[in-house]
């Protein structure tokens, strides 16, 4: 399988504090990972490098063997842990917005997946809810055509109902020409989503395994091996 993404002895400090230590990672296309770690363990830090928000850091990051930077950009969609809508305007505004800045983004699949969401056009952005505001942020990220697509905590503090769309609309956009890489505490919803698996503890990388080798050799779901791990039960 072709690689997307390698990194090479990437390191991160913010000042005397280690984010990232010595990661070593290589990403094939066409696959769906869990980058999977307790709270401060390097996962959001190491997103925002990926897609060329941090630029402070040792060791290589390749992206289609390049670099993070504007040609990158072109290639990779980050949907952050943070609120970037606007109160004040509409669903409509968002899209312009995106569709202004991204040259790939599809208007054509945003008004699919808005439909598949039970989202309007005319629809206000103050009157959303948590789960409502997650659903459209989700469909804007989802709707470039992108290569690789970084998804931070989407499920975050939201209904079932917004969570199941969320889920739906990742296997509804989801194709063998992209690569899903996830960020959430929430393993038990995306566990038949997930192919491969990250664990990311204090800034290293502890644990690389395939989803099926996980069930079938280690005769363990994705969640409780997390749980395995991070509850200092485990051994290799």
């Amino acid at each position: 399988m072709k690689t997307i993404l390698q990194i090479n002895n990437l390191s991160k400090k913010y000042g005397k504090k280690t984010a990232l230590q010595n990661i070593n990672l290589k990403i094939v296309a066409g696959k769906i990972y869990g980058l999977l770690g307790p709270n401060s363990s390097g996962k959001t830090t190491l997103f925002k490098i990926i897609a060329g928000l941090l630029t402070d850091y040792s060791g290589e990051v390749l992206i289609q063997d390049s670099k993070p930077g504007l040609q990158t950009k072109a290639i990779v969609s980050y949907l952050p842990d943070k609120d970037y809508l606007y109160d004040w305007s509409e669903v409509k505004d968002a899209v312009g917005y995106f569709n202004d800045f991204y040259p790939d983004f599809d208007l054509e699949k945003i008004q699919q997946l808005l439909d598949f969401m039970e989202l309007k056009s005319s629809d206000s952005i103050r009157s959303f809810s948590k789960g409502m505001k997650a659903r459209l942020k989700m469909v804007l990220v989802l709707s470039r055509k992108a290569k690789l697509f970084l998804l931070d905590e989407p499920f975050d503090g939201i209904d079932a109902v917004s969570r199941d769309k969320l889920i739906g609309t990742i296997l509804k956009t989801f194709s063998g020409n992209s690569t899903i890489i996830l960020i959430t505490h929430h393993i038990s919803y995306v566990e038949n989503l997930l192919e491969d698996v990250v664990f990311l503890n204090k800034g290293t990388v502890v644990l690389e395994d395939n989803a099926e080798n996980i069930r079938k050799e280690r005769q363990l779901a994705i969640n409780e091996l997390y749980l395995k791990v991070f509850g200092n039960d485990y051994t290799t």
